[in-house]
């Protein structure tokens, strides 16, 4: 009988509670099926295939201009800003999608009603599914990404390409990513609708990219200067200030993301 069931009791207690079983089911709806094969295949055509092509091309457009042909500095450039500028936007928008209906999808269906019925934590609810997809999106969306990146910057230098400030870059790439993620799962438990979560996730994505046009050096401040520096690290190129200032903004933006999900959920009647 124990060996059917979905949830089994364990002996933790307080916000704790139910933890271990709900993120063993929350891991298996990643690699106890096909998803993370299906995840690694897209990702990887969208940001390493196009990346690639934009690269391969790059001498084949200069013989048909008549231009000299790119050296290995000028394509590493191009590589490196495919990453954090193209990227940054599309595995943005991958995590809004892979978690736009964990929430809600189940609160509707009952699911979530049931599940608070057994021996679960309403803190455990949702720190399952943050850190369930949050490992998800690190490996497949951001540390497969980068490693194939860093396999293709090595293969145009003919070396292995400088770590650590590729690291940095990298590091600021998960960050970005990981905002969003705990922005969705906020929206999930902020509102029902499935559109407005789209709204307000994409909106903060896209409308911020447009505002920070006018935000000057204040856009240092928010996550969406990201995909303009992040390439200065991997490059060598000195910034203005420290790389590791939005980073670190936009980290504790995510962590405020997730305060208030907890929070709100606490008091949501089911």
């Amino acid at each position: 009988m124990v060996a059917n069931t979905e949830l089994q009791r364990v002996g933790l207690s307080g916000w704790r509670t139910g933890l271990r079983n709900l993120l063993r089911k929350e891991n298996r709806t990643w690699w106890g099926t096909r998803r993370w094969l299906v995840q690694s295949l897209l990702w990887t055509l969208v940001v390493n295939g196009f990346t690639a092509l934009v690269v391969s091309a790059m001498p084949l457009q200069a013989q048909m201009t008549g231009n000299p042909e790119p050296g290995p500095s000028e394509l590493v450039t191009t590589g490196a800003q495919m990453l954090f500028q193209i990227g940054i936007l599309a595995l943005a928008i991958g995590a809004i999608i892979l978690v736009q209906d964990e929430i809600i999808g189940e609160r509707q269906m009952g699911v979530t009603e049931w599940l608070l019925s057994k021996p679960v934590s309403r803190s455990a609810y949702v720190l399952s599914k943050l850190l369930a997809h949050a490992l998800g999106v690190l490996v497949i969306l951001v540390g497969l990404q980068g490693a194939l990146v860093y396999g293709l910057l090595s293969l145009i230098v003919g070396e292995p390409f400088p770590l650590p400030g590729y690291l940095v870059g990298v590091a600021g790439l998960a960050a970005h990513t990981l905002f969003y993620l705990a922005l969705t799962l906020m929206m999930g438990v902020l509102t029902t609708s499935r559109g407005a979560l789209l709204g307000a996730s994409l909106g903060v994505l896209l409308g911020g990219m447009l505002v920070s046009r006018y935000m000057g050096k204040f856009i240092m401040l928010t996550p969406w200067s990201l995909g303009n520096v992040l390439p200065a690290p991997v490059l060598g190129i000195p910034l203005p200030v420290s790389i590791w200032l939005p980073i670190g903004v936009t980290a504790i933006l995510s962590v405020i993301c997730v305060v208030v999900a907890l929070a709100k959920f606490e008091r949501l009647e089911f």
